[in-house]
């Protein structure tokens, strides 16, 4: 009879370091191991929660009532056990809340109505910020479309928006990019001084604008002290509409950009002129004579000029600058725009007294220069005359705007465009967002750390 006891005894000894160790390895707290099963390819462990854990609400947290007992079980995938994937299993029940009505009860482990648990969800979003979701999905043996979905639940529990917690943006960026052939356009919003993407959204125009001013608060907007943007006619309504102590930075690199398509206009009617020109020659049958004048080149010249003429005159290589002259001998009209061009480049690089002087003196010239598309840059500039001379003041750009645009679009080319613009969104903000988003070994230390603190 002894002998019974004590092999009892022993017995019960070992099933509880096995169920520490099953714990520990899987990651799960409030609950109890009670069975575990292997395969080849697979780990499972049935688990029970604790009594402190078995009847709270799986929206809310709160305890409630038992509403009904376990009719099946559920499963939760969980991060691979070297070769094998794990698995928990557990029996199901929903409990009665006051505030959600009759929900199924909570885990610890994972979130509601989620067939993954936090720690595999957080391995998918750290995975999916630097690769493609094929990949991710093959590494992490789930469906393609799953990965998307698994990011928009992590952009959900992650999100602590600097907007809802009512900080204060003093100085923000505002720009559109393409995400898609056909004029399929994102807006984003960035807070220079925090670093970041604060707010995007599809599509673009004042309509979508007006949904971020509107999130905030009055006294975020009038917090706002200066905004960069392009010269787009609805940032600018939209600025006067809801920030009135912001002051609207034109970039200058958008300024030096209306100018180089303004001269590319001019080259093309001067390169027309001159191919019109080469037509009206006429030639002889035969080969030409020695004697013979050779054919005009000219036409060609000018049009193989774009990049010469888009080029600052210290950067000119002896070929572009063959072309330089060539069109100042040849077509003087086409010269003016090239040197207007490069007067405004030069006033951008100027101090604010004196690029006010020189770019009034430059308005005057733009405007009798006689050139249509000069005169169409004259007015566009006069209209963002303030936001041009704000940003020389200021010594601002839009230059992080553009580095976070040029991100976006390699998460786009990565992921080989997306079907799900929620997806897509999720992802910009994973990425290029305040949030830091840890692989599954870190965010599980973080998480013991806080619930050791809290203890």
């Amino acid at each position: 009879m002894g002998y019974f006891l004590k092999f009892n005894r022993q017995k019960k000894q070992k099933k509880k370091p096995m169920s520490k160790l099953y714990k520990s390895i899987f990651n799960v707290n409030g609950c109890s191991v009670v069975k575990q099963e292997q395969t080849d390819t697979t780990v499972t462990i049935t688990v029970r929660l604790t009594k402190g854990n078995a009847s709270r609400c799986g929206c809310c947290g709160r305890k409630g009532k038992l509403y009904d007992n376990g009719r099946e079980q559920r499963v939760w995938r969980t991060l691979d056990l070297g070769t094998k994937m794990g698995f928990i299993r557990m029996d199901t029940y929903r409990v009665k809340c006051r505030k959600c009505g009759v929900k199924t009860v909570k885990v610890p482990w994972a979130s509601h109505r989620s067939g993954f648990t936090d720690a595999f969800e957080q391995q998918v979003a750290w995975a999916v910020c630097s690769m493609s979701k094929k990949a991710v999905a093959k590494q992490l043996r789930i469906a393609w479309n799953t990965v998307g979905e698994i990011a928009d639940r992590v952009w959900e529990r992650l999100d602590t928006r600097p907007i809802k917690a009512g900080c204060i943006f003093r100085r923000i960026g505002i720009d559109e990019t393409s995400y898609k052939k056909g004029h399929k356009y994102i807006t984003v919003v960035v807070d220079h001084d925090r670093r970041c993407v604060i707010w995007v959204h599809e599509g673009y125009g004042k309509e979508v604008l007006d949904l971020f001013m509107r999130e905030l608060s009055e006294e975020q907007r009038k917090g706002v002290e200066l905004v960069t943007c392009d010269g787009a006619k609805w940032i600018r309504s939209s600025i006067e509409e809801f920030l009135p102590n912001a002051e609207r930075c034109v970039d200058s690199f958008h300024v030096v950009q209306w100018a180089t398509e303004a001269l590319d206009k001019v080259r093309v009617e001067a390169w027309k002129e001159a191919r019109k020109e080469n037509r009206n020659q006429k030639r002889g049958r035969g080969r030409p004579t020695k004697d013979s004048v050779p054919k005009d080149r000219t036409a060609e010249g000018i049009k193989n000029s774009r990049y010469a003429l888009g080029k600052a005159p210290e950067n000119l290589n002896e070929s572009q600058q063959r072309k330089i002259e060539l069109i100042a001998s040849r077509y003087p009209r086409l010269y003016r725009a090239y040197q207007l061009k490069e007067e405004l480049r030069i006033i951008l690089k100027m101090g604010y007294d004196d690029a006010r002087e020189n770019l009034d003196r430059w308005l005057w010239r733009a405007s009798h220069s006689r050139i249509g598309s000069v005169k169409d840059l004259y007015a566009k500039i006069k209209r963002n005359y303030d936001g041009i001379l704000n940003t020389i003041r200021l010594g601002v750009s839009n230059a992080r705007i553009e580095a976070t645009n040029n991100k976006i679009k390699l998460l786009i080319r990565t992921a080989y465009g997306f079907r799900n613009m929620n997806n897509m969104l999720s992802l910009i903000m994973l990425s290029c967002s305040y949030v830091d988003v840890k692989i599954a070994y870190e965010w599980e230390s973080e998480s013991r750390e806080s619930s050791s603190k809290a203890a």
